[in-house]
């Protein structure tokens, strides 16, 4: 026991990484930690008798049980089966003054169990320094088995294989260093567990209840973050929160002590300001060597973690890593226990800085012109904006950083269609202008990200207005000169707008798109303020072109629509991974690409290029890279496959208008399968969707073109001739493997008189019914059609026919006047067929009633002689009506 406690005081000069509290009574030469020696001193109520000379400090004797042992005051009931005990810190400082002690736990035979329960006072942590294991089970090379001893939460439950936390085991082991092990979450159990047959099995350690508030690293808490509820031990850390030096730092778990193994523990941080760079600067780490694969850490860029891995580190003693926001997920994995036991994780610290990022895309700003010539701006030859009076008296350009002042074109040679604004980014103004100027088709997109006003009674706001706009200050609160349009928002102050809640989410987004190509920001504020209280706005916008890249939605975050008859007839779209105004998403990302022809238009979209894509991983799930998704295209299209949800995998998509997943690209597809084409004579949707994006990933990319056909073979007519005949036509083919026809045609044969209607169907493909089929329907009306309008509703199904019938002829209930025959396809061959209708028309008199049907007439011939009779006794009667006739 003396060694014991000699190495303990020794430890710190044998090991830099590991810290325990330092635990020394009186000197190194007494028997035990509470016994100076085992007699010389009187025992209490026995008179003359010798007994064990216990410290002076906090130590009482055992009494008849152990009179040659001591123990600490509060325990001494056992000191002759230190077992299945609570020890309660508050209790012990009442009754020894010392908030440490010693456990020795008692020589037992296995199988057997001790469990000690220890309880800390509020701001403390329980700490275990254990030095010596006895015939404790013994460790396989991956766990313990048949013994062990582990620290653990009081109410944490525990499975088979001990997984969830530390167990020690071993057949002598004695540890110099001692183990250190720390409980941070209230009461904790330290269960020493016996499962085979032994003679001798028994554990040593030192046990303390250390303040958090400790600065010595012994008692390191993490600072500056909160505790994402519902997890065993995941942080968020928020700019917000850590504005000093030194106020952010984060350890793994139990740091400065073992960590548990088979644990993978996050740290989110995240920031609110596109500016801002995240510096995380390891000062120790302390990993199992050869064993990258089961403990390290790595960084990614965003806070999923499927996001793109920017670093890993496992076998560096210090670090320092810095990337921009907006969100960066630091995860530390931790595998099986490798002995010895002298690994404690890490320990970091956390910065958040101001910097401007050198490789973000900025867009150009000019000279800020005198407001009177804002409003005299015209159009050249080429659509190109020119300033008619312009003069360069004022270069908003700090860094590129858009500030009070600037005017932003969007056109021009490499002109950047987006990027980000702040009202900080230049000299303090009460009056600040920020003017938006696009082409002539262009719309103008502003999102909100944070914004500070103070002042009441809207004396500071914020107003975003179509238009260019000029102001003028007059006393304090300033006027405007000329109202222009109208305004597209306005936030009256006193009000605050941070990018994220305080769990770390981002807001929904506050945003505005303009009717007209040209928009204006007006912040007023107080005409003085300090640093801390500045009144601002900060966002992103976005200049979008609805004659290329379509009409816009506005109630949607990225959604536009093309129509055949305003569209050019070739373009092409790609994905919108350059749009600033996204830099505040943090989650699924759809942006669709509607395409609507016109009643004698096909579409055709072609998806030219497409990188790689990924799988998010949704909780509970190990979906991970690409291999949760997969393409596979047949004759009736491409199909994504995959286990989950398709909103967890990236993937394009081309959707019909009623839903019909046409095409569906996702995970390992194959660039030698490209192009994908789909030509359509309905509507068709083109999703693009991130199943995580973030603005430091951006997702993936693609490019396809698409084309608006004039063809009038589909769509819906009516014919009221008696007879006439429908025919396939060819239309033209790129040749792709992977080219697809879809149809969804709608005739209807209309006529106002009866009829017996003959259909002739037929064709020389040898087609299954899926690929395509033609079915014949009774007419129930006109109904709402998908793109707007009214169209024709096909009611109860008469017949359906498939290529592989080749002929048939359907010949429909008498006098149905109206029939709706519809054609569906979707096939890598145009659908090649021919519909014939012929009739048997009865023009009946028109004061006759209606003919009736064949069968009915045959009837009524059958029965002719009995009408006769029947006539001739109704003018008898009439005639002679006092005649009695008898049958």
């Amino acid at each position: 026991m003396r060694q014991a406690v000699a190495l303990l005081l020794t430890a710190c000069a044998v090991s830099a990484q590991i810290a325990w509290t330092p635990i020394f009574l009186d000197g190194s030469s007494q028997v035990d930690l509470w016994t100076q020696s085992s007699s010389g001193c009187a025992c209490p109520g026995q008179g003359g008798e010798e007994c064990a000379c216990c410290v002076r400090d906090g130590a009482c004797p055992c009494g008849d049980f152990a009179p040659g042992r001591c123990a600490q005051c509060g325990l001494e009931q056992f000191c002759s089966n230190m077992c299945n005990m609570t020890i309660d810190s508050r209790v012990l400082k009442n009754k020894s003054g010392k908030t440490f002690g010693q456990i020795k736990s008692p020589s037992i035979e296995g199988p057997s169990t001790c469990s000690y329960i220890l309880q800390p006072d509020a701001g403390q942590r329980v700490e275990i320094q254990v030095y010596r294991l006895v015939s404790v089970g013994r460790y396989n090379g991956s766990s313990c088995v048949g013994g062990w001893l582990q620290l653990s939460g009081a109410s944490a439950v525990q499975d088979a294989s001990g997984a969830a936390d530390t167990r020690l085991c071993g057949t002598n082991e004695r540890y110099t260093p001692p183990v250190v092990l720390f409980a941070d979450h209230g009461a904790a159990a330290l269960d020493f567990r016996i499962t085979e047959k032994t003679e001798r099995s028994q554990f040593l350690a030192f046990f303390s209840f250390t303040s958090l508030s400790n600065t010595q690293g012994v008692g390191f808490h993490p600072r500056g973050g909160s505790r994402i509820p519902n997890t065993d031990c995941d942080w968020l850390y928020q700019d917000v929160s850590c504005r000093g030096s030194g106020t952010c730092v984060l350890a793994s778990p139990g740091y400065p002590g073992l960590y548990p193994p088979h644990r993978r523990c996050r740290y989110l941080f995240a920031t609110n300001s596109v500016h801002t760079r995240v510096k995380i600067i390891f000062t120790s780490i302390l990993l199992p060597k050869n064993h990258c694969t089961t403990d390290y850490l790595t960084l990614r860029a965003g806070s999923s973690p499927s996001a793109p891995l920017l670093a890993s580190l496992c076998s560096e003693r210090s670090a320092t890593l810095e990337h921009p926001g907006p969100n960066l997920l630091l995860e530390f994995n931790s595998g099986p226990l490798v002995s010895p036991y002298d690994y404690n994780g890490f320990i970091a610290k956390l910065e958040f800085l101001e910097k401007i990022e050198e490789n973000i895309l900025t867009p150009t700003i000019a000279a800020a012109p005198p407001l009177a010539a804002l409003t005299h701006y015209t159009y050249g030859e080429n659509n190109v904006a020119v300033d008619n009076d312009a003069t360069s008296n004022e270069i908003s350009n700090n860094n590129g950083r858009i500030g009070c002042g600037a005017t932003v074109r969007g056109f021009g040679a490499g002109v950047v269609r987006s990027g980000h604004f702040d009202t900080r980014a230049t000299t303090w103004r009460a009056q600040c202008i920020i003017h938006l100027l696009g082409m002539p088709t262009d719309v103008v997109q502003v999102s909100l990200f944070n914004y500070n006003l103070r002042l009441q009674g809207c004396r500071s706001h914020i107003e975003v207005l179509e238009g260019v706009h000029e102001y003028g200050l007059k006393g304090d609160r300033g006027d405007r000169y000329e109202r222009g349009d109208r305004a597209l928002l306005r936030i009256c102050g006193p009000s605050v707008r941070e990018a994220r809640d305080p769990s770390g989410r981002f807001l929904v987004r506050q945003a505005v798109t303009s009717k007209s190509s040209n928009l204006t920001i007006l912040v007023r504020r107080a005409t003085t303020q300090s640093v801390d209280e500045e009144e601002f706005v900060d966002g992103a916008f976005s200049f979008h072109d609805e004659q290329h890249e379509g009409t816009v939605s506005p109630d949607a975050t990225c959604a536009s629509t093309h129509y055949g008859l305003a569209a050019p007839v070739q373009g092409g779209v790609s994905a919108p991974s350059h749009h600033h105004i996204f830099w505040n998403i943090e989650e699924r990302l759809m942006c669709t690409h509607r395409f609507i022809p016109a009643t004698n238009q096909s579409v055709t979209i072609e998806i030219q290029r497409l990188e790689r894509m990924w799988s998010a991983e949704p909780t509970g799930s190990v979906v991970t890279g690409t291999g949760g998704c997969r393409t596979a295209c047949g004759d009736a299209g491409c199909e994504c496959r995959a286990n989950t949800p398709l909103r967890y995998h990236d993937h394009v998509a081309l959707v019909a208008g009623d839903g019909t997943h046409l095409s569906c690209l996702c995970g390992d597809f194959q660039a030698a399968w490209l192009p994908v084409v789909v030509r359509s004579w309905t509507s068709l949707r083109l999703e693009y969707s991130v199943a995580h994006y973030t603005y430091a990933s951006r997702g993936f990319d693609y490019a396809a073109a698409y084309s608006f056909n004039d063809d009038a073979m589909c769509g819906q007519r009516t014919y009221t001739t008696h007879s006439g005949e429908i025919s396939s036509k060819n239309v033209s083919v790129t040749g792709s493997l992977n080219e697809f026809f879809y149809q969804q045609c709608t005739w209807v044969l209309d006529s106002n008189v009866e009829r017996q209607l003959y259909i002739d169907i037929w064709s020389e493909q040898d087609k299954s019914c899926s690929s395509w089929n033609i079915t014949l329907h009774e007419w129930s009306g006109m109904g709402a059609h998908s793109e707007g309008g009214l169209a024709a509703s096909a009611g109860d199904l008469l017949y359906t026919f498939c290529a592989r019938h080749k002929n048939h002829t359907y010949t429909l209930p008498w006098r149905l006047n109206t029939v709706v025959i519809r054609l569906v396809a979707l096939s890598r061959q145009q659908p090649l067929y021919t519909i014939r209708w012929r009739s048997q028309v009865v023009r009946a008199n028109r004061l006759s009633p209606p003919t009736p049907a064949p069968a009915a007439a045959a009837i009524a011939s059958n029965l002719a002689p009995y009408n006769v009779i029947l006539i001739l006794l109704a003018l008898t009667r009439y005639l002679y009506p006092k005649v009695v006739l008898s049958t």
